[in-house]
């Protein structure tokens, strides 16, 4: 081996070496002009604890300005306090002199205590980190500003977090709860009230809301169930999964799925981003582009908006079906529905129920399939420019002509009855003759 691969090597391992002490914590290498070019410091902890005896007001702040967070309600009606330091210095002389100075810092009026710490006193303060444990009455009202750090907090009345950079846990939050974090996790469970939910390029899982929840996030994945009120959900980039949402749900989101089991009346805008809906007490109403949408057991109306999506549908119970997309299939099955379909280079298949409401199906450069259910009578037109129809039904046509373009009609004396219009361009169209489906 050459000298040169041998010194090679040995950069690789000392960097290696170097990489794995500062990602696991052991060793801190910054630049730093106080201690030489390079600091080399390691990590030390203190910690304090006090008891602020009752009465103690119903509200308390936490302002801690980089660390993390814990606060636990619990049966009793004073407060308990563990302030923790963790400090980063060549030396434990030195790290212990810089604990002696960090302080917490207490504020309180009649209806409102304040925590938080002396850390702008410092000229380096990226040197150390403060950690609030708290043990308070459960109903308590929180509020917490924090950075690069986690918070976690549970059984508490209120709540309202602003995060930098860190990971939420809140769960058994009486009341209303507002929460905003980046770059981590938010789980959120078992909330009260109202909750509001915005996290950066973090995921999002949100369950047991017996209010309205608002999520807004992006490059991540948004996760919610069991809402007793409506849900919004909002990003760009973002995996949605919803279920169970008792009220209205609004999606907006690009580039990843949408999927909606067991929801409310149901609004999808996405781009780039397949939709699949189950169970919609109410209507769905979706626009996508270049991927699939699918819905099954709509009780209310289905409209769906897309380009170069295929659309499937099955069990639609609203008065009306309107599907307009493009370069993709549609197929719509067990509906009893005012059916309105625009397609371009796909093709369509239509299994009703009955033919008691209006159909309009306009295609270019697609067959079209039409299963028509057996003893029903509705006023037909099909017609198809470069293609043939074909008629499968016993009762003969009223009308049928092949000249380059091909029409058939039938059922014109049953006025009572709705139009059945069907045309396409270059393509066939075919009914056929199918059972009832009850």
């Amino acid at each position: 081996m050459k000298f040169r691969e041998i010194l090679l090597l040995g950069v690789l391992l000392v960097a290696g070496l170097v990489v794995y002490q500062v990602q696991t914590g052991s060793w801190d290498i910054r630049l730093d002009w106080d201690e030489g070019l390079f600091g080399l410091s390691r990590e030390y902890s203190y910690e304090e604890t006090r008891v602020f005896e009752a009465p103690v007001p119903a509200a308390l702040a936490v302002d801690n300005g980089h660390g993390w967070v814990e606060v636990r309600g619990g049966e009793q009606e004073h407060i308990e306090l563990t302030f923790k330091k963790i400090i980063r210095r060549r030396s434990e002389e030195d790290a212990r002199e810089v604990a002696g100075q960090l302080q917490y810092t207490v504020g309180r009026t009649e209806d409102r205590m304040s925590l938080g710490t002396n850390r702008e006193k410092f000229r380096r303060r990226r040197d150390f980190q403060t950690g609030f444990v708290l043990t308070v009455p459960r109903g308590t009202r929180i509020e917490i500003v924090n950075a690069h750090g986690p918070v976690h907090v549970g059984s508490v009345a209120g709540l309202t977090v602003r995060n930098r950079h860190g990971k939420l846990d809140i769960s058994d939050v009486q009341g209303p709860c507002v929460l905003e974090t980046s770059y981590q996790a938010a789980e959120v469970r078992n909330i009260g009230g109202d909750c509001s939910i915005i996290s950066k390029h973090a995921q999002v899982r949100a369950a047991s809301v017996s209010g309205n929840l608002r999520v807004e996030t992006s490059y991540a994945r948004a996760r919610v169930e069991g809402v007793g009120g409506k849900a919004e959900i909002l990003g760009r980039h973002m995996e949605v999964e919803a279920s169970r949402i008792q009220g209205p749900v609004s999606v907006d989101t690009s580039y990843q799925r949408v999927s909606l089991t067991d929801v409310g009346p149901a609004v999808v805008r996405a781009r780039h981003a397949s939709v699949a809906a189950e169970t919609v007490r109410g209507d769905l109403d979706v626009e996508t582009s270049y991927q699939r949408v699918r819905a099954a057991d709509v009780r209310g109306k289905l409209a769906v908006a897309a380009n170069n999506s295929s659309v499937s549908a099955t069990g639609i119970g609203g008065e009306s079906l309107s599907v307009r997309t493009s370069y993709a299939n549609v197929e719509l099955a067990d509906f009893s529905a005012e059916v309105s379909v625009i397609l371009r280079n796909g093709n369509v298949v239509l299994k009703p129920l009955d033919l008691r409401h209006g159909m309009d199906v306009r295609n270019e450069h697609g067959m079209i399939l039409l299963n028509w259910p057996a003893g029903e009578a509705a006023r037909l037109e099909a017609r198809t420019r470069g293609g043939s129809v074909d008629w499968g039904l016993d009762e003969s046509p009223d009308v049928t002509q092949s000249n380059g373009t091909s029409i058939v009609k039938a059922f014109q004396d049953r006025g009572d009855r709705p139009a059945v219009v069907l045309e396409t361009t270059y393509a066939d169209i075919r009914i056929q003759e199918a059972g009832r489906k009850l």
